[in-house]
């Protein structure tokens, strides 16, 4: 018994076979907006049995009886509105062939459509070819769908075996790096062993993840290779060490000679010893960031053309610092440096160490001589820095 199915779109009522359904799991294509849905959702069988025996006196008396074709017509259409009156949802189609899976034809509203030879084998051949080729497209989307999960299967099962192989040979290394008292016969190989070594040649080709087990198990073993086992390459190994630290050690007082004199000044003579091994000399601190000019004036003097420069040294740490040395800058009306002299701890009459949290008050006469003085612009400003030549 044939069924009968109805589009959702368009409200296109078709014909379709149980077992095409059954090979296209119930998805069909309407032939009039090309709507793909499921048959299955609304499908109803549909009582051929009386509709199914003029479909044969149609196609049979054809060729025979040529003046029974002409009135066969006539009444027909004066019959084709009863069965739409009657019942118009189920009403049964005389005879249709059979059109597939993909249906292209819709319910028929006029006998004489059916009872035409000419379009409906046409029409049969177009859909017949169409759900060929929906066919041809669903078993390709199967077949594609299958080849993946395929492929994601094989995938899990080559890094699963790889994972064992890599589990299998870190405890063959561990058994073999382990001291035992005799070694153990090889187990025999399990059912599972040729699939894992088979994966595992496989896998070696494309990603070399084996190779670096070997060097990590045997550096462990090889690790202690170079200690020597004897006492006296002991005793010399350790002779070394400690005359490393040893030299370490005088290049660091060596480097801090002067911050350790400074600090604890009881142990200069041994500084000196060490300088004078070493070929160093020992000499006041230097930290000119701990010193700073305070109360500096640079003004002309109140007879003759000479001029006086006043400033004080300070010192701010508790360790006696090396005299610094100053530099006086004379400046014009754009701040540009026009004279520049630099004053020595001697020229200013300092000594050469500036003792602990103490300053240094200087007044030192200036003058400026030469044919170079009368050119000189007119002087604007002063700048005093300290500094360490």
């Amino acid at each position: 018994m044939s069924l009968v199915t109805r589009c959702p779109s368009c409200a296109t009522t078709f014909k379709v076979v149980r077992d095409q359904l059954r090979i296209s799991d119930g998805w069909v294509r309407c032939g009039r907006c090309s709507n793909v849905f499921d048959a299955t959702l609304d499908l109803q069988e549909s009582p051929d049995a009386v509709p199914a025996e003029p479909a044969p006196a149609a196609d049979e008396p054809g060729p025979p009886g040529e003046p029974a074709l002409p009135p066969e017509p006539e009444p027909e259409p004066e019959s084709e509105p009863e069965p739409e009156a009657v019942a118009p949802p189920p009403s049964p189609p005389p005879v249709w062939p059979d059109i597939g899976v993909i249906a292209d034809e819709p319910w028929p509203n006029t006998p004489a459509q059916a009872e035409s030879a000419d379009p409906a084998p046409a029409l049969s051949q177009a859909s017949l070819a169409r759900s060929i080729k929906a066919l041809d497209d669903f078993s390709a989307v199967v077949d594609q769908a299958a080849d993946a999960q395929l492929q994601k299967a094989l995938r899990r099962a080559r890094i699963e075996a790889v994972r064992n192989a890599r589990a299998r040979k870190a405890a063959e290394a561990h058994v073999v790096a382990a001291p035992g008292p005799l070694p153990r016969a090889p187990s025999p190989p399990s059912p599972q062993m040729p699939v894992v070594t088979a994966a595992s040649a496989i896998e070696s080709d494309a990603e070399p993840a084996a190779s670096p087990i070997v060097p990590l198990i045997d550096a462990p073993a090889n690790a202690h290779r170079w200690w020597p086992k004897g006492k006296s390459h002991k005793r010399a190994v350790w002779i070394a060490a400690f005359m490393c630290a040893l030299l370490l050690g005088l290049q660091l007082l060596r480097h801090e000679r002067d911050t350790i004199v400074a600090r604890q000044p009881s142990l200069r003579p041994v500084m000196s010893a060490l300088c004078a091994a070493t070929g160093c000399e020992l000499s006041a601190l230097r930290q000119i960031g701990a010193i700073t000019i305070d109360g500096a004036a640079f003004a002309r003097e109140k007879t003759g053309d000479g001029y006086r420069l006043n400033f004080t040294l300070r010192n701010a740490v508790a360790v006696p610092l090396a005299m610094p040395a100053v530099e006086l800058s004379l400046l014009d009306t754009q701040e540009r440096a026009v004279v520049r002299r630099v004053l020595m701890p001697t020229d200013f009459g300092a000594p050469a160490v500036l003792p602990a949290r103490a300053e240094r008050s200087v007044s030192l006469p200036l003058v400026l001589t030469g044919p170079e003085a009368a050119a000189l612009p007119p002087l604007a400003g002063y700048s005093v820095v300290a500094f360490y030549p």
